[in-house]
């Protein structure tokens, strides 16, 4: 039996960040998303690394879970050495989930059986719907997980827990990382979902599932769950990857789509009638929305980029000419904090409430002393 692959992708910077960390690839038997973390802009160089990385060695052909799992780690080695290079960069990593048609060398007969090869560090995500059937193949590394998995907290509670977003592991943070694969057979009408956790972190798995079900068209599928996720809230970058599996019947395979975030398309005639309407407004309104804009939210950051910085609670964003204030100082030092920690906090993690951000810096403040 013939085999085609068929896929979508749609990345988006979300409701309240102002750039997209997240990097994706989708090529013709290799897909995967990377979702970085790090100060300043290091976390989109990090996720981007990856994808430069990986995409360059399946030009070299990818023959089954091992080779990937070699690759992936002479990726990380890569990061780390640049973020150790770069001041600016240091402490950058990203997550990263991949999916690989094996074997990937074209020298292979067509006829050669395949598989699927799922890869995973940190907590960007793959799904599979089978048969009907909704499953998460990969495993993620986060605090989150650890507690589902001990029976502390369910799956549901883990969307919403204050330390969500903390990842016990993720590329070029640590100069060797342990990555987890899985093989499963190629079988037509399988459909696959990987993205990053911008879209789990806003849409249950019971919703996410519904989309998958629902659309036919794997690019159009992407698009609607990343605007699922703004929808509910979009406090982070969401990236999407749609890959379907078909047999000869159906029809060609979609367009290549690398790294590029992909953005909607709006008719030009209707675009210049909405701009005509809206220009008058602007002007209007921008003032009162950037003040608002700009003093929402809270995050927990370092004072300074020494060893013997504090960790304090801010209010608001370093937007345009406003300044964000400090709202708490949490007496802890930066030199106490382990590697994870440190990076987390270079991260500036983001909260709704000043009691939200209260209660992170309490959990930190717990696993310092464990130590």
């Amino acid at each position: 039996m013939t085999i085609f692959i068929r896929w979508g992708a749609f990345s988006d910077t979300g409701v309240l960040r102002l750039q997209n960390e997240d990097s994706m690839l989708a090529r013709d038997s290799l897909f995967v998303v990377a979702d970085g973390m790090g100060g300043h802009n290091a976390g989109e160089v990090a996720s981007a690394m990856a994808i430069k990385f990986l995409g360059a060695a399946q030009y070299n052909g990818i023959a089954d879970a091992q080779q990937l799992n070699s690759i992936i780690k002479e990726v990380n080695e890569k990061i780390f050495q640049a973020a150790n290079e770069q001041t600016d960069q240091r402490g950058m990593g990203t997550t990263l989930t991949a999916l690989v048609i094996t074997p990937t060398n074209k020298s292979k007969s067509e006829n050669e059986s395949k598989s699927v090869t799922v890869a995973n560090i940190g907590d960007s995500r793959t799904y599979l719907l089978r048969a009907g059937e909704f499953r998460q193949v990969s495993v993620d590394h986060s605090y989150v997980q650890e507690l589902v998995s001990e029976g502390v907290i369910t799956r549901d509670e883990a969307r919403t827990h204050a330390r969500r977003n903390i990842v016990t592991r993720a590329l070029g943070i640590e100069p060797t990382v342990g990555v987890d694969t899985w093989t499963l057979p190629l079988i037509a009408g399988d459909r696959y979902l990987l993205c990053s956790d911008g879209l789990v972190d806003e849409v249950s798995d019971i919703d996410i599932e519904t989309c998958l079900k629902l659309n036919s068209d794997p690019q159009q599928t992407a698009s609607d769950l990343v605007a699922m996720a703004n929808k509910n809230g979009g406090r982070d970058n969401t990236t999407v990857i749609v890959v379907d599996v078909l047999d000869k019947d159906t029809k060609a395979v979609s367009k290549p789509v690398d790294s590029t975030l992909s953005k909607p398309q709006t008719n030009l005639s209707f675009r210049k009638l909405i701009i005509s309407v809206v220009v008058a407004v602007v002007a209007v309104v921008t003032s009162v929305v950037t003040t608002s804009y700009a003093r929402s939210g809270y995050f927990v950051a370092y004072e300074d980029e020494t060893p013997a910085a504090r960790v304090l609670i801010y209010q608001g964003k370093e937007f345009l000419w406003f300044d964000s204030t400090v709202e708490a100082d949490s007496t802890l030092i930066r030199s106490d904090l382990n590697l994870a920690l440190d990076a987390e906090i270079i991260a500036r993690p983001n909260f709704s409430s000043p009691t939200d951000a209260q209660k992170y810096v309490n959990q930190i403040r717990e696993v310092v002393k464990g130590n």
